[in-house]
C-alpha cells in the first residue's frame, strides 16, 4: 500500500516545501536530496482503517493537489514525468516559502491546513460617532453608512458655541395703567387727555410721554408725575417757569414764595423789618413804622423775572382781584372780583383761595414731590392739566 501511494503521489521537499515528481530522489527547485522514508509496519485494523479513509493532499495556497487511488480501484495511469523548473523561472508571488514548516504526516504526505485568517476589525457601536465619522478598516472596502440616529444630548450638556445668536428674548410686556389720569383743560393741547402708567410719567416740552411742543414757558424736561403706593405726586424738574399745584382752601408761604392767579404771576415778599440803627452812623429818613403791627408786601412778577406793580401793607389782609382789591386787575378774565388774599403769620403769610373755582396756585420748590389728589390742577407753563380717577 505504501508503495501504491509513494508511486502515485508527490513528494514534498522537506528545506523548501516544493512539489517533485513521485520518486524524485531530489528536490527540482533547491536540490534537497530527497530520502525516501520506509514505511512503518502496520497492523491489520490500522490498515484496513487507513484504506477506507481516503487522504486529501492540498498544497500550499489551498488548491487540491494529486489524490491517491482507494483500494479496490485501478489506479489512472500516470501522467507524464514534468520537467522540473528552475527557481529563477517561478514567479516571486508563486515560490514557496522557506518558513513554512515541514510536513507532520507519515510518509510524507501534507496535512490540509486552513488558510490563515485576518485579524478581527474591530466595529464601532452605532452610538460612538456620527456615521459620517465612523471609522473605517484599513485597505477594506467602506461598508453602508450607519443610518440610526444618536441619542439625544440635553441641552444643558451642550457647550456653548461662539458667535451664536442668542435665543430671542420674551417681549415686554406694556406697563399696567394706574388709576389716575391727566386732562388738559388749559392750553393749546385742551381736551387731551393721559392714563398715566404704575411707573410714571414725564411731562416736557422735548422729552417725555406727554409733550407740549408749542408752548415756550415749558422746559425740555419739565415735571414728572410718580404713583406710589396707589398715591400720585408731582415734581419739578427744575423747570425754568416752575410747576404750580392748586391752594385747597388754605396755604402756607414764606417769603420770596411765587404764586399765580389767573395769567397773573406774584412773588410775596415777606415781613419788612426795619434796619436796626448803626452807632455812629445818621438813620436814613423815611415815613414812621406802625408799632405793633407787621409790614409785608407783594409785588407783581413780569415776564422774563422783572419786578411790577407791588404793594406793602400793613393791614391784617392782602387781597387780589378783578376790582376793589389791594391788587385790583379789571382786565383780566382770568380773576374772581375777590380772588384770593394774604394774612402775615410770624414765619410768613397764609394765602387763601376765594376764587370759587377759578384756582389759585403756589410754585412748589424744585425737586419737591407734591402729593396731588382727585381735582387738583398743576400748571405746567400755559398749559394747565386737572388729576382725575379712572374707573
Amino acid at each position: 500500500m505504501s508503495q501504491l501511494l509513494l508511486s502515485a503521489l508527490s513528494v514534498v521537499c522537506p528545506n523548501c516545501d516544493g512539489f517533485n515528481p513521485p520518486r524524485s530522489a531530489s528536490c527540482v527547485l533547491c536540490g534537497q536530496a530527497l530520502a525516501e522514508a520506509p514505511a512503518p509496519a502496520a497492523k491489520p485494523a490500522a490498515k484496513a482503517a487507513a484504506a477506507s479513509r481516503p487522504p486529501s493532499v492540498t498544497p500550499q495556497g489551498g488548491r487540491p493537489a494529486a489524490v491517491a487511488s482507494f483500494p479496490g480501484r485501478t489506479p489512472e495511469p500516470s501522467s507524464p514525468p514534468v520537467t522540473p523548473l528552475p527557481p529563477s523561472a517561478i514567479p516571486p508571488g508563486m515560490r514557496p516559502s522557506a518558513r513554512t514548516p515541514p510536513p507532520t504526516a507519515a510518509a510524507g504526505l501534507m496535512v490540509e491546513r486552513p488558510a490563515p485568517s485576518k485579524p478581527p476589525v474591530p466595529t464601532v457601536p452605532p452610538t460612538a460617532a456620527p456615521p459620517s465619522l465612523a471609522p473605517r478598516a484599513t485597505g477594506g472596502t467602506p461598508g453602508p453608512a450607519n443610518t440610526r440616529p444618536p441619542p439625544p444630548v440635553p441641552e444643558g450638556a451642550l457647550p456653548a458655541r461662539t458667535g451664536a445668536s442668542a435665543p430671542a428674548a420674551a417681549p415686554r410686556a406694556a406697563p399696567a395703567a394706574s388709576r389716575f389720569g391727566l386732562a388738559v383743560i388749559a392750553g393749546s393741547s385742551r381736551g387731551q387727555r393721559y392714563k398715566l402708567p404704575v411707573t410714571g410719567c414725564v411731562v416736557g416740552r422735548q422729552r417725555g410721554a406727554i409733550l407740549f411742543p408749542d408752548d415756550g414757558f415749558v422746559s425740555p424736561l419739565h415735571a414728572t408725575f410718580l404713583v406710589k403706593d396707589g398715591a400720585l405726586f408731582v415734581r419739578d424738574e427744575n423747570s425754568a417757569s416752575g410747576v404750580f399745584v392748586t391752594v385747597a382752601g388754605t396755604e402756607a408761604i414764606t417769603a420770596r414764595t411765587h404764586f399765580s392767579v389767573g395769567q397773573r404771576l406774584f412773588r410775596f415778599t415777606g415781613r419788612l423789618e426795619p434796619l436796626a440803627p448803626v452807632a455812629g452812623r445818621p438813620i436814613v429818613y423815611g415815613a414812621p413804622v406802625p408799632l405793633g403791627q407787621a409790614v409785608y408786601g407783594v409785588e407783581e412778577v413780569i415776564v422774563g423775572g422783572r419786578g411790577g406793580r407791588a404793594v406793602v401793607t400793613a393791614a391784617p389782609l392782602l387781597t387780589l382781584g378783578q376790582a376793589h382789591c389791594d391788587l385790583s386787575f379789571p382786565g383780566d378774565e382770568g380773576l374772581a372780583g375777590r380772588h384770593c388774599e394774604l394774612s402775615p403769620t410770624p414765619t410768613g403769610a397764609l394765602l387763601r383761595d376765594l376764587s370759587g373755582g377759578l384756582g389759585t396756585y403756589v410754585r412748589i420748590p424744585a425737586g419737591e414731590e407734591r402729593p396731588l389728589r382727585p381735582g387738583d390742577r398743576v400748571r405746567l407753563g400755559q398749559h394747565v392739566v386737572q388729576v382725575e380717577t379712572l374707573g
